[in-house]
């Protein structure tokens, strides 16, 4: 059996489509026009064991938007997707001790909901993150998809708050700024900074926020929701997207990546399978090897204070020159004086 999934891969719950429809419904848009084109029918969204494909998903939020003619619908169906909706996990999470024991089952079983997202929690300083980025691309919807799971951890937060809002510092979101942007102020937190085209999406708050207590949350309820997740979800990396368990390979290697077949041989597929599965992800080997390179490269660079000539082998370069070449590509420096700006901060 292949370990990972794609595009065309029933993996998603139906109740993802589902409040997608209704969103749309409530908008105007007409029922049996948004399951144009896309292989479902309203009886298939009924079932809880159904599970649609991101293809079957995507042409439904395009029938959706089209329809709507609204470009920032995936606010609104964020917004309508609440912690009830969650199955065992959202019990859990109502009855989670803090915030950050919320946030952290959130992570651990969170795949099985949101299987093309993947959730981490980062710490640094006095700030933390929630941070949640493509297992799979999800152009040309990569708006629409950030802006649902923005609204919907928005609403998730309110709810185990009591309805109070989230005290967000900053949220960083990994494309350009759309025109429609003024609404994620009007609508969810007025007084944090919007970062466009950063690296991931990124909701960060005050570290302390982690530690508020959810008042009504019971112990001996908690202990059970966590037993049903446990037995329920249990993580299966075939729930993992192609992209990103090939970015997970090739990131678990230093000095020369792992060749297309033995990525393959792991992944339990052939080469030319997974080949053909990123071509359709419209990305390619090459392209992760390089991305996988660039982020250690940034980092180091900036973090660790190897010779460069030990940092390009490390990274499987050839010559330090290649290496030199490639960093001034990717970056417009060198990686000399990237060092030299790090250091002066």
């Amino acid at each position: 059996m292949r370990k990972f999934f794609t595009h065309s891969d029933p993996v998603l719950p139906v109740h993802h489509p589902r409040v997608v429809i209704e969103t749309a419904v409530l908008r105007g848009a007409s029922r049996a026009e948004l399951f144009d084109g896309s292989g479902l029918t309203p009886e298939m969204l009924t079932s809880p064991d159904m599970r649609v494909s991101y293809l079957q998903y995507g042409a439904l939020c395009a029938n959706a938007m089209r329809l709507t003619g609204d470009p920032a619908l995936g606010l609104e169906v964020g917004r309508n997707t609440g912690v009830a909706q969650m199955g065992a996990l959202g019990f859990l999470l109502m009855n989670s001790p803090t915030i950050g024991a919320a946030y952290d089952a959130l992570v651990r079983y969170g795949h099985h909901y949101i299987p093309a997202w993947i959730l981490s929690m980062e710490a640094t300083g006095n700030e933390a993150a929630l941070a949640f980025s493509e297992g799979i691309p999800l152009a040309p919807f990569q708006v629409f998809a950030h802006e649902v799971v923005f609204a919907a951890l928005d609403t998730h937060a309110r709810a185990l708050r009591g309805g109070k809002p989230v005290p967000v510092l900053r949220v960083e979101l990994p494309y350009s700024e759309p025109t429609h942007s003024h609404l994620y102020q009007e609508r969810f937190y007025a007084d944090a900074a919007f970062v466009f085209d950063a690296p991931v999406a990124k909701i960060v708050v005050p570290r302390s926020y982690l530690g508020e207590p959810l008042p009504f949350a019971d112990p001996a309820t908690a202990k059970l929701a966590e037993q049903i997740c446990a037995r329920l979800i249990p993580f299966d990396p075939s729930h993992e997207g192609l992209v990103e368990q090939v970015r997970r390979l090739l990131g678990d290697e230093l000095g020369v990546p792992p060749g297309l077949s033995e990525i393959a041989c792991t992944l339990q597929t052939s080469t030319r399978t997974l080949r053909r599965e990123l071509k359709k992800m419209r990305t390619s080997y090459k392209e992760l090897v390089d991305e996988a390179r660039r982020h250690r490269a940034e980092e180091w660079i900036q973090t660790n204070s190897m010779p460069i000539e030990r940092l390009a082998r490390s990274l499987g370069f050839s010559t330090v020159g290649s290496f030199r070449r490639a960093y001034k590509r990717w970056t417009g420096t060198t990686p000399s004086a990237e060092r030299t700006r790090a250091a002066g901060r």
